[in-house]
């Protein structure tokens, strides 16, 4: 009796997980949780669009996007695990770029530090994939790599991605839809240096691209996540990721607006000199 109880509890252990602290989101509820998650890249808080769907994230033709998406309020410590799930609803296919599609990104510092990353990209060769990037820092030199790997059915719209790290490695994992398990890309040494900025979202490839995608879940398993906000610490003071600058349109507007105000100035210049000599 007592080894059949010490056997279920190995298994109740073996079964739960492997991290201390968890955050997690259903965007099928259609909102988008304010206090945990904060908007980030040009024009995000227009480009984002919680549904009954899932969050519908769109990177426009003609705006100069990069990327949109979102990022935790709080750090990840020690080893971890970030997941994804999407759809993707549309895209064209890029004329530059590394292409567009849905991304995890973790930053450990600046952008001279450690960073990793995995994404579905349609690229300007027509080829969909998964990419995998790892900066590592040695002696002060930052070390970039970075790995394609095509996808195997490339008119499944839907799938899931998700970043490991154990110890100083990172382990790249993709599910090609939403029901499969996930399967291993790659595994790069990167660092154990604590999580500063996580993005999850959309990356446009170039400026005559646009994509949609609707995120519909995200789980985040850590050692630790200093700064997640809870119910309890709603007047408590909340971290804060780094932000980019707001989208610019790719138009020149200010370019004729300032001939027409140079000319206006010329006029008035003349009619002035003519008037009083």
């Amino acid at each position: 009796m007592f080894t059949r109880l010490l056997l279920a509890s190995v298994l109740v252990m073996s079964s739960s997980s492997l991290w201390a602290n968890s955050y997690s989101w259903d965007f099928h509820n259609g909102h988008f949780d304010n206090l945990s998650l904060v908007p980030i890249g040009p024009g995000a808080v227009n480009l984002l669009s919680p549904t009954e769907k899932g969050l519908k994230i769109t990177a426009p033709a003609g705006y100069n996007v990069k990327m949109v998406g979102f990022s935790p309020r709080f750090l990840i410590q020690g080893d971890f695990k970030i997941s994804i799930d999407y759809s993707i609803t549309n895209w064209t296919q890029p004329k530059s770029g590394y292409g567009s599609g849905p991304t995890i990104y973790v930053s450990m510092g600046t952008t001279d530090d450690p960073a990793a990353s995995i994404n579905r990209r349609l690229r300007p060769d027509g080829r969909d994939v998964y990419g995998v990037f790892a900066a590592r820092v040695d002696d002060g030199k930052r070390t970039p790599t970075a790995k394609l790997f095509d996808v195997p059915s490339k008119s499944v719209m839907d799938g899931r991605l998700q970043i490991q790290r154990i110890n100083d490695e990172i382990i790249y994992s993709a599910a090609d839809d939403l029901l499969t398990e996930f399967h291993e890309l790659a595994t790069l040494p990167v660092s154990d240096s604590d999580v500063t900025l996580v993005r999850m979202g959309l990356e446009q490839s170039d400026v005559q691209s646009a994509a949609t995608i609707q995120l519909h879940r995200i789980d985040i398993e850590a050692d630790e996540l200093p700064h997640l906000p809870s119910e309890q610490a709603r007047t408590s003071r909340l971290y804060r990721p780094r932000y980019l600058p707001p989208a610019e349109p790719t138009s020149y507007r200010w370019l004729w607006q300032s001939l027409i105000a140079l000319l206006v100035g010329c006029i008035s210049g003349i009619w002035a000199w003519r008037r009083y000599t």
